[in-house]
């Protein structure tokens, strides 16, 4: 347990089964301070207008969504170049783009967005658009239902070893500066036991797509703001989100 913002919150247990296995190793202290740094930085989620400006780009999409029609794509299932400009205009990790931007596909950073909102189940394509579904509507009825959702699946669920290293890159997130050393992050999942069948630990190149996809998220969570190219320094409302994720109001269960 640890004590956060004066309240007593519970550990995510994926980083504790990471700290617990990282015991007699340097890199468990190594962690755990930055875990520690986590908790003290993490400040209050943003509330009225300044959370609704955090989840700008989240909500742009699930507004268009919300139209009769439905958001139009392309027969080939894109969005309209017309349409791309305006959200690229939103997303805040569109604002130091350098790349040609007139197709969706050759915009990673805007198909990887709605690619989240669709594997989170709060858009749907219905013929050639995207829709909101149950989920999509009670997000868009309520900023702070929607942020509840995101924090709630902000730590990968898809299997025990992608969470754990989820949690970890997390920490890393907020308490790196702009860039994740995932090398470091390797070091840390292979001293904590993480090994394939082989006895083969995860190489940093390896663990990258899970960086990239809580960079998804995260990265778009905030004002936009132009930063030098490559940069992912997280806002401080994305740090908030972290925290939330990670140091939770009721104790796991067993």
């Amino acid at each position: 347990m640890a004590e956060v913002r004066h309240e007593r919150r519970y550990l995510h247990p994926r980083l504790s089964h990471v700290l617990s296995g990282l015991a007699g190793s340097p890199m468990q202290q190594a962690l755990a301070d930055r875990v520690a740094e986590v908790g003290a930085s993490g400040g209050p989620p943003p509330t009225g207008e300044a959370l609704r400006e955090a989840l700008a780009a989240h909500l742009w999409l699930l507004q268009r969504a919300a139209a009769p029609e439905g958001l139009p794509l392309t027969t080939a299932g894109w969005m309209k170049p017309s349409t791309l400009t305006e959200f690229m205009e939103v997303l805040p990790t569109a604002a130091d783009w350098i790349h040609s931007a007139t197709r969706e596909i050759d915009v990673h950073i805007v198909t990887d967005f709605r690619a989240t909102l669709q594997n989170y189940r709060l858009l749907g394509k219905f013929k050639n658009s995207l829709r909101l579904t149950e989920a999509g509507k009670a997000a868009l009825a309520d900023s702070v239902d929607l942020w509840t959702f995101l924090v709630e699946r902000l730590v990968p669920a898809d299997d025990d070893f992608t969470g754990s290293v989820g949690a970890v890159v997390l920490v890393h997130m907020v308490t790196s500066g702009d860039r994740v050393d995932m090398d470091a992050v390797a070091r840390t999942m292979a001293d904590a036991g993480w090994k394939d069948r082989d006895g083969v630990a995860a190489t940093a190149r390896e663990l990258w797509p899970i960086y990239n996809s809580l960079w998804t998220v995260l990265g778009n969570v905030g004002p936009r703001e132009r930063e030098p190219h490559g940069n992912r320094r997280v806002s401080d409302a994305a740090r908030s989100m972290v925290c939330e994720a990670l140091f939770l109001e009721r104790a796991p269960e067993r």
